[in-house]
């Protein structure tokens, strides 16, 4: 399945006291990259909110919102380290006193000091109604992501899959042209011989025989062949069509790759066609070819 990189998640959930809200913002990026916002007596849980949400997302950067809401008439729990806060207290004083300092030793310089204020672990109860909540509003979260996501993602792939069925057909004309061009260099070769040896004058020799046009043609035949170019056309198409119905990985880099080999392949029969309808033909593949891996940008 197709999914987009670009999606918006928001999940609920409540049990017992507790009450929490998860969003879920993600956009274009090479890789998984996840930046979370939540509260600071939340980060035990951190880790494991990375790990559920990197089981679910493969590729963007997402933004990650965390909001829990606190039984009604429960104080928060932090504890004041008040030996802490007094012995910096003194060490201040001290040093204005030693070294003739300006200044005092205010609420903010305190706040401000590493472990001066702490969070207090909760009774397991509490703690573990606490994660439960959170964890189910992740949940929640991420699978209104992954629904937007798919649902974007359906749109990109009937863009895609419209664009290979045209390159298949655009690839099956030039096959098709391609057992004709080698006749028509050579008819074009012999018309050309023809007019030379024409404008020579009579008892001289053009040098150019029956073997000499058949060399030319061989040489010819070589170097314009195309023959491998639209067998790995083919084949590469067969893999986009199976990278459309994956499921449950993500394909956008694999997508890119192929571009990548397809764009190479219809530069090779652009540069050894010598029928303006096929070049015209491998100039389109590659417009399309193009289109398609611009949205492959947009998936995961």
């Amino acid at each position: 399945m197709v999914r987009s990189m670009t999606g918006y998640g928001r999940g609920e959930s409540a049990a017992g006291e507790y009450a929490a809200v998860v969003e879920l913002r993600s956009v274009n990026h090479r890789f998984a990259e996840i930046k979370m916002k939540l509260p600071s007596e939340l980060t035990e849980l951190e880790r494991e909110l990375h790990e559920r949400i990197r089981g679910k997302v493969h590729r963007g950067r997402l933004d990650v919102s965390v909001t829990l809401a606190r039984p009604a008439g429960r104080p928060a729990p932090w504890q004041v380290d008040r030996a802490l806060v007094g012995s910096y207290i003194a060490a201040a004083r001290a040093l204005r006193e030693e070294f003739n300092l300006s200044g005092e030793v205010t609420l903010e310089t305190v706040l401000a000091l590493p472990d001066a204020i702490r969070f207090r672990e909760e009774e397991n109860g509490a703690g573990q109604a606490r994660r439960g909540v959170i964890v189910a509003a992740l949940e929640a979260a991420l699978a209104a992501h992954e629904k937007m996501r798919s649902q974007e993602g359906e749109i990109l792939a009937r863009d895609i899959r419209g664009r290979v069925a045209r390159i298949g057909k655009l690839t099956s004309r030039i096959a098709k042209r391609a057992p004709k061009l080698l006749a028509s260099y050579a008819g074009k070769l012999s018309k050309r011989i023809a007019e030379l040896q024409r404008k020579q004058p009579a008892g001289m020799q053009t040098g150019a025989d029956a073997s000499r046009l058949a060399q030319e043609v061989a040489l010819m035949a070589e170097r314009a062949d195309i023959t491998e170019e639209l067998v790995r056309l083919d084949g590469y198409l067969e893999q986009l069509g199976s990278l459309m119905s994956a499921r449950g990985e993500p394909v956008g880099k694999k997508l890119d790759f192929v571009m990548q080999e397809m764009n190479r392949e219809a530069n090779t029969i652009n540069s050894k066609a010598t029928d303006l309808g096929v070049c015209q033909d491998a100039i389109e593949i590659k417009a399309e070819l193009e289109k398609i891996r611009e949205q492959a940008q947009n998936i995961e």
